[in-house]
C-alpha cells in the first residue's frame, strides 16, 4: 500500500480487490529506523470498511514491542517485525499471536538467514526483503535469487509449508525466477499501483 495514491486510498484498496490481488501489505513507518514515515493504526481501521481480504501488517520501526503493547487498534491478520529489532523473538511473537493475528518475520538484505534457525518453527510466514527498507520504487538488490533458494531450504527444514514472501522491486520481468526459487507471497507495490489496467498485470502475474 505504500505505492498507492494516499489521497484515494480507499478507491485503490477497491480497485486492487477487483484486479485479483490476495491481501495488502501495510508498511508502517517511524522515521527512525527508517528515513520514512507511514500509515499508522487508523489507516488500516477506516480501510476495513472498503475489502475483506486479509491485512498484512509490516511493522519497520525501532520499537515493536511498545507498539503490540500500546496499540490496540491494530487491526491486522497478519503482523510481521524485522529480525533487528527484536530483542526476545519468542516473546514478541508471542505478543503478536495474543493479538489474534498470525506471526511474520522480515529479514533485511544483509541480515544473515541461518541466525533465524531456532525461531522459524514459531512463525506463519517468512518475509524476504530483496531492498533496504524506507521507500518504495527502488531496485532489487543482486544476488536476491540465491538467497531466496538459500532460505527455502532452510524454512523446508525446519518448518515446511511456511509461506516465503519478498518485498522490493518486484516486476513482471523478475516474478516468474522469483517463483521458481522458493517465492510463495510476491508484495508488489509501485509495479501494480503506477498500472492502468492491474486485473490484466495482476492476471499475467498469477500465470507464473
Amino acid at each position: 500500500m505504500l505505492a498507492a495514491d494516499f489521497a484515494c486510498l480507499g478507491e485503490d484498496v477497491r480497485r486492487a480487490e477487483i484486479a485479483g490481488v490476495d491481501a495488502f501489505h501495510f508498511d508502517m513507518m517511524d522515521g527512525h529506523y527508517v528515513p520514512n514515515i507511514a500509515f499508522a493504526p487508523q489507516h488500516l481501521k477506516v480501510l476495513r470498511n472498503y475489502t475483506g481480504l486479509p491485512f498484512h501488517l509490516h511493522l519497520e520501526l525501532g520499537n515493536p514491542d511498545f507498539v503490540l503493547e500500546n496499540f490496540p487498534e491494530l487491526d491486522a491478520d497478519l503482523i510481521l517485525v524485522q529480525w533487528d529489532t527484536i530483542q526476545d523473538p519468542a516473546k514478541t511473537f508471542s505478543r503478536i499471536m495474543n493479538r489474534g493475528a498470525k506471526v511474520g518475520l522480515s529479514l533485511n538484505p544483509a541480515d544473515d538467514i541461518s541466525a533465524i534457525k531456532p525461531y522459524l518453527h514459531l512463525i506463519d510466514s517468512l518475509l524476504l526483503l530483496s531492498v533496504n527498507p524506507g521507500f518504495g520504487g527502488q531496485k532489487m538488490v543482486s544476488g536476491i535469487n540465491t538467497r531466496v533458494s538459500e532460505a527455502k531450504i532452510i524454512c523446508d527444514e525446519i518448518n515446511p509449508g511456511l509461506p516465503l514472501a519478498i518485498d522490493g522491486g518486484i516486476t513482471f520481468e523478475n516474478a516468474g525466477e522469483l517463483i521458481k526459487n522458493g517465492i510463495d507471497w510476491l508484495i508488489i507495490g509501485t509495479a501494480l499501483f503506477n498500472r492502468e489496467n492491474m486485473g490484466e498485470y495482476v492476471s499475467k502475474i498469477k500465470e507464473y
